[in-house]
């Protein structure tokens, strides 16, 4: 499918950056001359006065800066600003593209910025990925105990970080975090008696998937239908698919992250 998403960024209620603008800047960054650039960006020179005379205008800060004379004549060149405006820019345009393609995906729910941002531009190693909201976060000395609740879960889960990385992510009630955990890190416990009765992050699943992988096995468990993990277990570990267990995750062994 060929889209074409054209980005328009207005200050004031007044046009600042669009495509014809931004290739303007782009054929200045270029060459150094906004006649030259004008040429090359296919208008005329007092259109290109027109546009750049409209940016300076409303602009926070300059965004280009002209050298008069000198040993190789005059010319002009983007301000520091200019050139993070244009980098801006392109990240906007690759953001807007990637949004475009989520959408062809019905498993990539719309309502939430974390989890479709997610989605279609972070990538981590943790094979396990969930979404869910902070429902309390409970501070001891230099640790905070995070309770988070997932849609697809009957009972919350929680997450033991750091303190100063609970004020890092600015974690308060309803933010919406991403947990991170490795398949490693789930625990699986065929007998209910292996774990304590008041033991955090213990979760009734049954054994969907089996693949091994020589010294180690793959499995996926399932809480639900909208719910699984991947775990490994070492290859000794008698498990059948079908089977009852329970998973069990250690608060210290969840990564979470979230948006500003």
């Amino acid at each position: 499918m060929n889209t074409e998403i054209l980005l328009t960024i207005k200050l004031q209620q007044q046009l600042f950056v669009d495509p014809k603008r931004v290739r303007l800047l782009k054929e200045i960054q270029k060459c150094g001359s906004i006649n030259q650039a004008a040429k090359n960006a296919k208008v005329s020179y007092k259109s290109a006065w027109d546009h750049l005379a409209a940016m300076d205008e409303i602009s926070p800060k300059p965004i280009l800066e002209r050298n008069v004379g000198g040993k190789n004549g005059g010319g002009t060149a983007l301000t520091i600003y200019g050139e993070r405006l244009l980098q801006l820019y392109d990240l906007l345009e690759q953001t807007q593209e990637k949004a475009f393609h989520i959408l062809q995906d019905k498993n990539i729910p719309l309502n939430s910025l974390l989890t479709a941002t997610a989605r279609f531009s972070l990538q981590s190693s943790a094979r396990n990925q969930l979404f869910g909201k902070v429902t309390e976060c409970l501070v001891h000395q230099l640790n905070a105990m995070v309770e988070i609740e997932l849609p697809s879960l009957s009972q919350p889960i929680y997450a033991w970080i750091t303190q100063k990385s609970a004020v890092r992510l600015q974690l308060s009630w309803g933010k919406e975090v991403m947990l991170m955990i490795k398949a490693p890190w789930v625990k699986i416990h065929t007998n209910a008696n292996q774990h304590k009765a008041d033991e955090k992050n213990i979760f009734p699943v049954q054994v969907t998937s089996i693949l091994d992988k020589g010294d180690t096995k793959e499995v996926l468990l399932s809480v639900n239908d909208q719910l699984e993990f991947c775990a490994t277990t070492p290859h000794q570990q008698e498990l059948v698919v079908g089977q009852q267990v329970w998973a069990k995750i250690d608060p210290e062994q969840i990564i979470l992250a979230t948006l500003y």
